[in-house]
Parts: C-alpha cells; structure tokens; sequence
C-alpha cells in the first residue's frame, strides 16, 4: 500500500470506527439486545460479537461495561425464552424447521442431552451456539418448567455475556485510543474461542450419537432382535448375538 493510499484509508477507517462509537453511545445498549435476541431464534446473528463490540467501546468510554454485561444477559434470556415456547406450543413443523436449521444430528443429540442432563444442559448450552436453539425448543417441548428453565437459563447467560464482555473490555483497554485495532484484535479472540467451542460441540454430538445408538443396540438385543451393527461401531465387550438353529 503506498503512502498516497495509506493516507486516505487509514484516517477514513479511523473516522468510521470513530463514528461508530458516537452511534455506540445513543443506541449501542438497544442494538446489542436485539442482536443477541434475535440470536436465540435465528442463530446466524452475531450475538456475541455484538457483545463483544460494546465492550470495546465501554472500555473506550462510549459505554459502560455493567449495562454492556447486562444487556447482553438479558437479550440472551429474552432470545431463549422464545425458543422454549416455540417449543413448548409447536407442532412437529416446529421440529422440522429446527431439523432444517441446525441439521438432523444436532436436533437429535440437543433432544438427547436434555432427556439427560436436563437443567445442567441448559446453563452450559449457552455457550454452545450451534445446538443452542435445539436444546432451549427442545426443553419447551419436554415440558420443563419455564421456572427451572429460567433459573438456569439466567445464570448461563450472566456467565456468557460476562466472558464475551471481558474480552472486548480488555482488548479496548490493551489498544487505548485505536478502536478500530482493538475491535479487530477482540473479535479475532471471539473468533477462535469459538472455534474451540465449535470443536467441543461436534464431540459432544458424536458422543451422544455413539449413546444413542449403544441405547438402540442394547433395547434390540432386550427384545430378542439381533442387530447387524454398522462397522467400526462395535464395542469392543458388546455381545454378539447367537442366531437360533431351525429345529
């Protein structure tokens, strides 16, 4: 980049992240709650960079850290509430747009980890994006009360929105006075801690896929029905079933 050039985008860049922080400062609280709402129902808005983004400017002074934290807590609830009455009044339309949202594994492991772990998976599903929706619909339709869902469903989102919020505070503070450097470098942490989520997620799915289908195996052989299993799924102590010679 020549200096000609530099010396054109460089101040236009600062000027724009500068103008963003003046927007910041009038409707920055309104717009990360309807972010990170909108998040719970339609997962491919940026709630957490949203978040993420505020803090920066918090930590620039535009904001403050607390109303940051706390709206992003509260948009996070807001956001899972409606998916867990979507789930509790839907139809199996519902599910079927789940299924094409977030994909058949997913909706059947975020069905599967509730019947397991129940509340427990609600606090933790927050900072798990891809199944996130499954399990709080998924809760709805199990019947769980909205009270004990609620519960939990606060306290993981005070803890996420607190993460999120730290890592935008601290990258602000680290580049005083370069907004535009310290959202960049902020939401390139956001990035890769989300990758490193995304990781654990996909584990998570295949060990309750490998449940799953031990729980399918075992139920088979239960009721005297010999299960041809698929290779490479085999456990190493299953029992191999005996097929009866004809009389």
């Amino acid at each position: 980049m020549g200096l000609a050039t530099s010396g054109i985008v460089f101040p236009a860049a600062t000027g724009f992240f500068a103008s963003i922080g003046d927007w910041a400062a009038e409707y920055g609280y309104l717009a990360i709650f309807l972010v990170v709402a909108g998040d719970g129902i339609v997962p491919i808005l940026p709630g957490e960079t949203s978040i993420v983004a505020g803090a920066v400017f918090a930590a620039a002074g535009d904001l403050y850290l607390w109303a940051v934290i706390l709206v992003g807590a509260l948009g996070a609830v807001v956001g899972d509430s409606i998916a867990y009455w979507i789930g509790r009044g839907g139809g199996p339309w519902i599910r079927g747009a789940l299924v094409r949202m977030a994909g058949e594994k997913r909706t059947r492991s975020a069905e599967g980890m509730v019947r397991r772990q129940g509340p427990a998976l609600v606090f933790t599903g927050r900072f798990l994006p891809g199944i996130r929706i499954g399990i709080n619909i998924a809760c709805g339709a199990g019947q769980m009360s909205y009270r004990r869902f609620l519960l939990f469903d606060a306290a993981g989102a005070i803890c996420w929105s607190l993460q999120a919020a730290l890592i935008g505070y601290f990258a602000g503070k680290a580049f005083a006075g370069q907004v535009w450097v310290a959202l960049a470098v902020a939401i390139g942490v956001a990035i890769i801690v989300g990758f490193i989520v995304l990781i654990r997620e996909r584990r998570m799915v295949a060990r309750e896929e490998a449940i799953e289908a031990s729980e399918a195996r075992a139920e088979a052989l239960a009721q005297g029905e010999p299960l041809a299993p698929a290779a490479g799924n085999v456990p190493p102590d299953a029992p191999t079933p005996i097929a009866e010679e004809p009389a």
